[in-house]
């Protein structure tokens, strides 16, 4: 789906509470421009839901779980290959807070090359039940 389908469907997700499809998006862009649209249509989406938002850069983040927040929506830009290490160690963290029904959710953005090597981790097997965004 295109950034503006998912949009719509991202508030009707926030309204439903946690656990719902859209809180867990991965958006491949085809560049600087298209990632930026993603992350201003989120942010205006969440911010006028209510939902508290933090951003971290994939090749800023450490592999620290404690970086979470357990309410709120996380935007994890610029992933690319080769992934940072502590990429997937994030991700994985986050995963436990959606599995423990916190209201959480998460946006991954990133070049095609870097949600690819994303999505065939090892250890991120449930990005396969993610939202998907295709913006160019």
């Amino acid at each position: 789906m295109d950034a503006a389908e998912w949009a719509h469907e991202l508030a009707y997700s926030l309204s439903v509470g946690p656990g719902t499809p859209s809180l867990l998006t991965i958006a491949t862009c085809s560049g600087p421009a298209a990632s930026r649209q993603v992350i201003e249509m989120a942010k205006r989406v969440l911010v006028e839901a209510g939902w508290p938002v933090y951003e971290l850069f994939a090749r800023e983040v450490a592999p620290d779980p404690s970086l979470l927040r357990e309410s709120g929506f996380l935007i994890l830009r610029d992933v690319r290959q080769p992934l940072a290490p502590a990429v997937p160690v994030l991700i994985g963290a986050h995963q436990l807070n959606i599995r423990r029904g916190l209201p959480v959710g998460l946006l991954i953005v990133g070049s095609p090359a870097g949600i690819r090597a994303l999505r065939r981790h090892p250890g991120l097997g449930f990005l396969s039940r993610a939202e998907w965004v295709v913006q160019n």
